[in-house]
C-alpha cells in the first residue's frame, strides 16, 4: 500500500505521537478559539488513556491494528502489555522502525489478509475499525484471537442517513450493520460508551483554525491571481472548478453538527464466543 500522506502530513504538522481525533474531558468549557497544539495533543493523550480503562484485567498480549505512528501502542507498552503493530501502511513502518528498533513487532499488512504465527488476548482497532471490511474483519477477528478474547474498536460510525451527499456518510460503517455483524460472527458486545460529544471538539477546533486563518489567506490569494492573470483565472475556474467545488464540500467533514446529524463517535468492547 502506498503512503497514507494526509495521515503523514497530519503527523509532521501537529507534532503528537498520536493520530486520532482526542478526548475532551469538559467539552462545554473549551473554547475552540483559544486551543492550541498542546492542547490537541493533551487531548489525545487523554484519548488513549480513556480507552484504556476499556482493556479487561486479563488481557497481556494487544495486537494493535492500524497502528498509526505508535503513539497508542507506546502507552500501552508502558502500562505493561505486550504490543504487536499492524498497518498496510509503508510510512508508518519505517516511524515504528526508528521509535522502537523492532522492540513492537510491526506487521504491513491488511488486517483481513494478514496470517497470524499465534492468537492475541485483545485486537485493538482505535480509529482503523472504518478501514476494514465489516464481515471479513469479524472473520478475520474470530482467527487472531484466542477463545475469550477482545475486540476493542473506537471509531465513528453511521447511526443517520438521509440520503444526501454527505461527506459523513463515507469512509464509516452503518453502526446498526456492525454491531448485528459482530453478533452473528461470535462477539458478544461487552460494553459500549458514546464519546461523540468529548470529540467533536476536535471538529471544532480544526473549523475555526480554518475560519480564521486558511480561508482568509485563500480568498487573499484568489483576488490577487484574479487581479493579476484575469485569463489565467478563468481557465483555472473552467479546468477545476468541480474539483474545488468537491473539495469544498469536504469541510463539512470538521462541522460538528453535520457530524453529530450523521456519526456517532463510539467505544465497543466484544468479546470473542469460543463456540461460535
Amino acid at each position: 500500500m502506498p503512503i497514507d500522506n494526509v495521515l503523514k502530513l497530519y503527523a509532521k504538522t501537529i507534532r503528537s505521537p498520536f493520530l486520532h481525533y482526542g478526548f475532551w474531558d469538559d467539552p462545554a468549557a473549551v473554547d475552540p478559539a483559544r486551543v492550541n497544539l498542546a492542547d490537541i495533543a493533551a487531548a489525545q493523550q487523554r484519548y488513549i488513556e480513556h480507552l484504556a480503562g476499556f482493556i479487561p484485567e486479563n488481557v497481556q498480549s494487544i495486537l494493535d491494528v492500524g497502528c498509526g505512528i505508535g503513539g497508542n501502542s507506546a502507552y500501552l507498552r508502558e502500562q505493561g502489555f505486550k504490543l504487536e503493530a499492524l498497518s498496510p501502511d509503508r510510512y508508518q513502518e519505517e516511524v515504528f522502525q526508528q521509535k522502537f528498533d523492532g522492540e513492537i513487532p510491526f506487521h504491513r499488512s491488511k488486517f483481513e489478509k494478514f496470517q497470524p504465527a499465534k492468537e492475541y488476548d485483545l485486537i485493538l482497532e482505535s480509529e482503523s475499525a472504518c478501514y476494514i471490511k465489516i464481515i471479513p474483519g469479524f472473520v478475520k477477528a474470530q482467527e487472531v484471537l484466542r477463545d475469550g478474547g477482545y475486540l476493542l474498536a473506537a471509531d465513528y460510525f453511521v447511526h443517520h442517513n438521509d440520503r444526501v451527499d454527505s461527506p459523513h456518510l463515507k469512509s464509516s460503517h452503518n453502526i446498526e450493520r456492525y454491531l448485528q455483524a459482530a453478533a452473528d460472527h461470535g462477539f458478544k458486545l461487552v460494553r459500549e460508551y458514546d464519546q461523540t460529544e468529548n470529540t467533536v471538539v476536535t471538529l471544532d477546533c480544526a473549523k475555526e483554525f480554518f475560519t480564521r486563518f486558511v480561508e482568509p489567506l485563500l480568498d487573499y490569494g484568489r483576488y490577487s491571481v484574479e487581479r493579476k492573470y484575469p485569463r489565467l483565472f478563468k481557465l483555472a475556474g473552467l479546468l477545476f472548478g468541480k474539483h474545488i467545488a468537491s473539495k469544498k464540500n469536504q469541510l463539512d467533514l470538521i462541522d460538528s453538527a453535520e457530524f453529530r446529524k450523521h456519526r456517532r463517535y463510539m467505544i465497543y468492547l466484544f468479546q470473542k464466543d469460543g463456540n461460535a
